[in-house]
């Protein structure tokens, strides 16, 4: 990437950081161009998306979040559209859609995500929605 101050090809750099998210802050290794003339630090769209997943994936790995791939497995597995399994689960209409695109639930929506996987507990929503 070319620095738009001097338009000369600048250094990647990464280097250990800490990035807030809900309230919490997280380590990660924070990718970006250094402009070696100005000392500018610069992002493009590709590597703010390396920083944030970073920070997503621990405050999943944290709380026990599913990752979108198993939002999507549990609902899959089910044969429900997302509309659907949204008004199971007392969601919004498009909550559920919006978390199998990667959007993080809060902790709760996520637990109760998790929960359905087990059968029983599917049932259990079904019926409670009636």
């Amino acid at each position: 990437m070319r620095s738009p101050i001097t338009g000369k090809e600048m250094k990647l750099v990464k280097e250990p950081s800490r990035l807030p998210f809900r309230k919490e802050e997280f380590s990660i290794v924070y990718h970006y161009y250094l402009c070696e003339e100005t000392k500018e630090q610069f992002t493009d769209d590709e590597l703010d998306n390396i920083n944030i997943i970073q920070v997503h994936n621990q405050y999943r790995e944290k709380y026990g979040i599913p990752f979108p791939e198993e939002i999507k497995a549990i609902r899959e597995k089910y044969q429900i559209s997302a509309s659907k399994m949204a008004e199971v689960l007392g969601f919004g209409p498009n909550t559920y859609r919006l978390y199998e695109a990667g959007e993080i639930p809060s902790v709760s929506n996520g637990r109760l995500i998790l929960s359905i996987n087990q059968p029983e507990e599917f049932i259990r929503q079904v019926e409670a929605s009636n």
